[in-house]
């Protein structure tokens, strides 16, 4: 039997590493280079260079004579297999490169290099656009603490009758003659902080990041690298925005030393008063002072008002999660589309309903694939909008984000949904000018908890995690934000405080007025615990 049978790029590069150190004992070279587009398309391609001799004992290069490396799995899975090129020095390549077309297609084809626990694992792409740019970030992990384990699988073992690594054992191949080579290529311009040490190539268009590891290295190699892709015509109107804000500046401060030199002015003698209102009857005299009075408190309210008001902003945004917290349904999988399936005539079982709900809010399906998947027959758009007719919005939310932007604060959506569907409620709601911006998981390709998409709602923001307040509904989510710097709130309605692992609770937000300003001042200085309005 074959050992290329059900062959997966993992596998066959795992044989290839191992059989050139066990034939010849020389060293092996296998190195991974991805190339992302402005569009966040690109290409994986993947290289091992192995001795001759041990080329002429593990493959048949000459193709005509029925011999080779088989590639119909590989082909058939979207790999392209290049001929095995030989090199001067008698050694041979074996390449083998793949597309992706969106950032979701990214994390697969990554994780079809040694499967999801094995060498490269975790990685990730990330598309972010906003006014005037394009930020990119890929981020894995390189883990070579399997040692040869990490390139092979049950299928594998099965095939050789025994693991890579006791083959590896037998014939003293060792591990520290196997390099391990990535580098990362994106559009736009390399951030500073994001170099870590390394030495980036430059150009025009893109920046490039490489690391290098060994399969005997004791630590993991963290990978992560960001750029940003800037349109020149939004720069040049952010620049006139800028210089418009400059000269508002200007023009109030001249106003304020004008008042102030009118305050330096010698005041002019007092007036004796006039005679009617020396001539005023006590009760009128009364009326005047408690006037006098009440302008005096309303004065000291309005200067209070103002210092709360100051302090209010240290948050400077309050990010609402979707489902259980804008929307009044917190398991909207299990309290609506599975009902709404069922009354569909669907028969799928509700977790590969779940499963295939969580597909779509990664953007890896659409609605019109979605839909037949579990079952429903009918028009893709009229089905989309019976389910999503169903969802609510929170009691009070509307009030309560009318509030915030009276404030100054702007109001966020981090949400693990579809694209589609997170476009289409916001819409039916009305919620575009009430919430800006929309972190949704099926456009950027990664859930809530993971850190990329809150790294995505930092830099759409703009703002630094310690003046971001993130409201969720799940606990989980909360813990990955505190430790990323967030500020964090749990949105439960019977949640006890002491589950709530030291976050602010919150209960509702269809409270009357004293008690949204209380809210209020919670969302965005997090000094203020919303009180418990469970009884009732």
């Amino acid at each position: 039997m074959s050992v290329f049978v059900g062959l997966r790029l993992g596998r066959l590069l795992g044989v290839l590493v191992l059989a050139a150190l066990v034939t010849t004992s020389c060293r092996a070279d296998l190195s991974v280079d991805v190339d992302v587009a402005p569009d966040g398309s690109g290409l994986v391609r993947a290289e091992v260079v192995i001795d001759a001799e041990a080329a002429g004992q593990l493959l048949d290069l000459d193709r005509e004579s029925g011999g080779g490396i088989p590639t119909r799995d590989l082909v058939e899975a979207g790999w392209d297999l290049e001929p095995p090129v030989r090199g001067e020095d008698g050694s041979v390549t074996v390449t083998a490169t793949k597309a992706f077309g969106t950032t979701s297609q990214f994390t697969e084809v990554m994780s079809e290099l040694s499967g999801d626990s094995g060498l490269i694992r975790n990685f990730t792409l990330v598309r972010a656009q906003s006014f005037g740019r394009l930020d990119y970030t890929v981020s894995g992990v390189v883990d070579p603490i399997n040692g040869f384990s990490s390139f092979t699988d049950a299928d594998l073992e099965t095939s050789l009758t025994r693991s890579l690594e006791s083959i590896a054992e037998r014939y003293g191949a060792d591990e520290q003659d196997v390099t391990i080579e990535l580098s990362v290529t994106l559009p736009g311009e390399l951030q500073e902080d994001q170099s870590n040490g390394l030495q980036p190539e430059l150009t025009e268009t893109g920046a490039t990041l490489h690391w290098e590891t060994s399969l005997a290295a004791v630590n993991r190699t963290d990978v992560l690298i960001t750029t940003t892709r800037r349109a020149i015509t939004a720069q040049v109107l952010r620049g006139v925005a800028v210089l418009a804000a400059v000269l508002s500046g200007l023009l109030i401060f001249a106003r304020l030393l004008r008042l102030i030199g009118s305050w330096r002015r010698p005041k002019e003698p007092k007036r004796p008063r006039p005679a009617d209102a020396l001539g005023r009857r006590p009760d009128e005299q009364r009326k005047a002072r408690a006037a006098r009075t009440a302008q005096d408190r309303k004065a000291e309210r309005t200067a209070d008002e103002e210092a709360a008001e100051a302090a209010d902003r240290r948050y400077g945004v309050v990010a609402l999660d979707g489902m259980g917290v804008l929307y009044r349904e917190g398991d909207d999988i299990a309290e609506l589309l599975v009902p709404f399936a069922r009354q569909r005539g669907s028969e799928v079982p509700s977790d590969e309903i779940a499963a295939k709900a969580r597909l779509m809010s990664l953007g890896r399906m659409t609605s019109t694939q979605f839909w037949p998947s579990i079952g429903v027959e009918g028009d893709p758009n009229e089905l989309d909008a019976a389910y999503l007719s169903l969802h609510q919005l929170s009691p009070g939310v509307v009030k309560y984000l009318r509030k915030l932007r009276s404030e100054g604060v702007k109001a966020a959506c981090v949400t693990n949904d579809a694209a589609e569907w997170a476009t289409k409620l916001r819409t039916s709601h009305s919620l575009q000018g009430l919430i800006d911006p929309w972190v949704v998981s099926g456009s950027v390709g990664v859930r809530k908890p993971a850190a990329p998409i809150f790294e995505v709602l930092r830099r759409v923001t703009g703002e630094p995690p310690a003046s971001i307040l993130i409201v969720d509904d799940d606990i989980d989510t909360l813990d990955a934000a505190r430790k990323l710097g967030f500020g964090t709130v749990w949105f439960t309605a019977t949640g006890d405080r002491e589950q709530a692992r030291g976050h602010e609770v919150w209960r509702r937000f269809d409270t009357d007025d004293e008690e949204l300003s209380i809210e209020t001042a919670a969302a965005v200085t997090g000094e203020i615990t919303q009180p418990d309005t469970t009884s009732g």
